[in-house]
């Protein structure tokens, strides 16, 4: 039997890639297809797919673990994540943060105060939790647009801070992002592109004090039950 660790990582990005661009309209490649423009022998490509792809019974579960695989052998991330949408780049956050041994929600939506907020994504390990905007970007924007994100995300945590608890929080607000942008911290907020999760994860570890970060007393379980 073939399995995934007897072919080369590049043959095996190679069918990742060509599975996620032969499927982004939303239509299952067949194995010929996917054979015929990466030149790998249908069996193999069978095999392997067979075996990533075990118990995810949809095609959007299917696309993001084929994403995370290939990030997670090396992938540099503009190269996968361009063939992905809104949702399946918010999805496959969620599955690396979570490799990572974060507690994750996305789409949170609170009412504070009679203030409403949104944020994307809040992943949260120990005492320390990231609020995450998700930007799917084609292009980097202007710094006027990459500013205005920097007011809104402090705007969001001040929010966050005011929904009060025993347990001291450290958030650290996050864009993450489909590109490697000009600039990797802005005003001491971090840019990630998606790619570069894992890396971000270690380096974080032990740096966040290098960033700029917001502390205050708030009950998680507000809001991962806010649903």
């Amino acid at each position: 039997m073939i399995v995934k660790n007897d072919i080369p990582n590049g043959m095996a990005l190679n069918l990742l890639t060509t599975y996620l661009k032969l499927s982004r309209e939303k239509v299952e490649p067949t194995i010929e297809e996917i054979s015929e423009n990466t030149l790998i022998v249908k069996e193999l490509v069978e095999a392997y797919l067979r075996e990533i792809f075990k118990n995810l019974d949809t095609l959007e579960k299917r696309r993001v673990k084929a994403a995370k695989t290939a990030i997670l052998l090396g992938v540099e991330g503009e190269r996968i994540a361009k063939y992905l949408d809104w949702k399946e780049f918010e999805e496959l956050a969620v599955e690396l943060f979570s490799e990572a041994g974060y507690r994750v929600i996305k789409n949170v939506k609170l009412k504070i105060d009679k203030n409403r907020i949104q944020i994307d994504l809040i992943a949260c390990r120990d005492n320390v939790m990231l609020v995450v905007d998700c930007k799917h970007w084609n292009k980097p924007p202007a710094y006027s647009a990459r500013r205005k994100i920097v007011v809104r995300q402090e705007e969001r945590i001040n929010q966050l801070s005011k929904i009060g608890g025993e347990v001291e929080v450290i958030m650290v607000p996050v864009v993450l992002t489909l590109y490697t942008p000009r600039e990797l911290i802005v005003e001491g907020h971090p840019y990630v592109p998606i790619g570069k999760i894992r890396g971000f994860i270690e380096w974080f570890t032990n740096n966040y004090p290098f960033l700029k970060y917001f502390k205050a007393r708030i009950n998680l379980e507000k809001i991962f039950l806010h649903k």
